[in-house]
């Protein structure tokens, strides 16, 4: 059928201005959308609405809050006049679906189970994201997107190519076609897996005692998955083609699950993300770059002074961000040095790594005028997350000569505006547990260069002193943090503030070679390139 669709499912998902994801799998299936329009390529994405959004965080004298970050779906979307369900053991969930259009072959379904004829517990399945009370709470979740996903592909008459399911929260959808089709190698021919983290939260597990009380499970399924079911497991088995999201996830993947056949695609970013004033040099240097980014190879053309003036302004526009919306203890300006960190905040991704010796960076405060912004959000339920942040909360009122600022909010603005307007951008998970990243990514289609340790996609791209810089080691295995490596780590540091300080045109140069080497080649155009050739061409 030459109509036919992919159908992208995933359990968050980042449009317009709405703050319902939690990371870099919302940001990247917002990218992997917004190319899909402008190739026009049939994609469809299915994702529950989150209307209370995430988390949010406000600062009360000292303490932390951690708040819903709602929104109203009515201002965004259209209600499908239509209400929808899913049939479990002695339960039935309506749902209603909201449609976020963007062509004719491209759109986003979200599911919203706030419906009358619901229970209350029910009503809320589909509020927060990531944010359940019990395991009971999550499973029903994880029912309604994979069943509910299903559901709208049949009663919608969506032609379906492929479905590409993401992370393991989908992996009840594979489950039901099963039942329907009563073939592995049918259900295979429909099913494209991506996973995204080496983590557990990707990888979830139910006990069958307690699946069984909402959902049958056919005998051979438990020969799949024994003890448990493991959602992981299911999907190696019923997919067609399983990818990791850069070439070292792949080479964990495959260590970790050797008897399971694993390609990898490397996440990229999409053009959308780059700021204003920097769009309008890039349409002077580059006119096709937005929907043609490999044009940004280049970007060697751009001149150098118009580029720091660019960036200039957009650093203007960050810094008012942040002393109008941050949490501070002094108010920045144009002239220090602006360095950024956004993150979700959580253990491995070291939110706090500038902070590993407070004395070497006043010192380093006192030489070259130190502002940092640390920004993101944090799971209510992280605990070395909520360390993080008490730890960065106590700073605001110890630092002496170093400027520190939090911006604890999720939403485009933020996402954008925190890495665009930086003079650099610090990406510091602890290796092996960063499967990919994109905010690098990001910064680099901005022409703001990045400190970086070894983990993800950055082993593919990063130059020491070309066009970023790289600290650590590249493990394989998770090792306490060495002090070699923040030893190293201060030392690029304060080799990157000496080229910033007194060798501006070397410095621009760097930025240039982010953007020209990071534009070019990560970016979402070419991720959903390669997803076209590679897992839904399969036959």
């Amino acid at each position: 059928m030459n109509n036919e669709k992919v159908v992208f499912v995933s359990n968050e998902i980042l449009v317009d201005e709405i703050p319902a994801y939690a990371g870099g799998l919302g940001i990247l299936s917002g990218g992997l959308i917004s190319s899909a329009r402008d190739t026009n390529f049939p994609l469809i994405c299915i994702s529950p609405v989150h209307k209370s959004g995430y988390v949010k965080h406000n600062i009360i004298n000292g303490n932390v809050e951690f708040l819903p970050d709602p929104y109203e779906p009515g201002d965004y979307f259209r209600k499908i006049d239509k209400k929808f369900y899913i049939d479990l053991k002695n339960l039935r969930i309506y749902f209603w679906v909201w449609e976020y259009k963007l062509n004719e072959n491209v759109c986003v379904y979200f599911i919203d189970s706030d419906v009358e004829e619901n229970k209350e517990y029910l009503r809320r399945i589909t509020d927060r994201l990531y944010i359940e009370n019990t395991e009971e709470e999550k499973l029903l979740k994880r029912l309604l997107l994979g069943l509910g996903a299903l559901k709208i592909a049949e009663e919608l008459k969506i032609p379906v190519k492929k479905f590409h399911l993401n992370e393991s929260h989908c992996g009840f959808l594979p489950l039901e076609l099963y039942k329907k089709l009563k073939s592995v190698e049918n259900v295979k021919e429909k099913i494209v897996f991506t996973t995204h983290t080496p983590l557990p939260h990707g990888h979830e597990k139910f006990d069958y005692k307690l699946v069984e009380k909402y959902y049958g499970i056919p005998k051979e399924i438990k020969l799949i998955s024994p003890g448990m079911l493991n959602l992981t497991r299911i999907l190696f088995k019923f997919s067609i083609y399983i990818n990791g999201v850069s070439e070292k996830h792949w080479l964990i993947l495959r260590r970790e699950f050797p008897n399971t056949n694993f390609d990898y695609i490397t996440n990229g970013v999409h053009t959308k993300w780059v700021e204003d004033e920097l769009r309008v040099l890039y349409d002077k240097y580059i006119p096709n770059w937005f929907t043609e980014p490999k044009e940004f190879a280049n970007a060697g053309i751009i001149d150098l002074n118009e580029m720091r003036n660019a960036k200039n302004e957009v650093k203007k526009k960050l810094i008012y961000l942040i002393n109008t919306e941050g949490f501070y203890n002094k108010s920045f300006d144009e002239s220090g040095v602006l360095i950024s960190i956004r993150r979700r905040i959580t253990g491995y991704k070291r939110n706090d790594i500038l902070f590993r010796d407070v004395e070497r960076i006043e010192n380093l405060s006192r030489r070259y005028n130190l502002q940092i912004l640390i920004s993101g959000t944090c799971h209510p339920k992280d605990t070395e997350g909520k360390k993080i942040l008490s730890r960065l909360v106590d700073l605001l009122s110890t630092l002496s000569h170093t400027k520190l600022a939090l911006v604890l909010r999720n939403g485009k603005k933020y996402e954008r505006l925190s890495v665009a307007g930086c003079d650099l951008f610090i990406h510091a998970p602890l290796p092996p547990l960063e499967a990919c990243g994109t905010s690098w990514m990001r910064a680099g289609i901005n022409a703001v260069p990045t400190l970086a340790s070894k983990d993800g996609g950055v082993l593919e791209c990063l130059i020491d002193n070309y066009n970023g810089w790289l600290f650590g080691r590249n493990l394989f295995r998770v090792l306490p943090e060495e002090s070699y490596e923040i030893s190293e780590f201060y030392g690029k540091l304060e080799s990157i503030l000496e080229i910033y300080k007194n060798d501006e045109e070397r410095y621009l140069r760097i930025c240039r070679n982010a953007l020209k080497t990071i534009g070019s080649l990560f970016n979402t155009h070419r991720v959903l390139k390669e997803y076209i050739e590679r897992a839904y061409e399969i036959k």
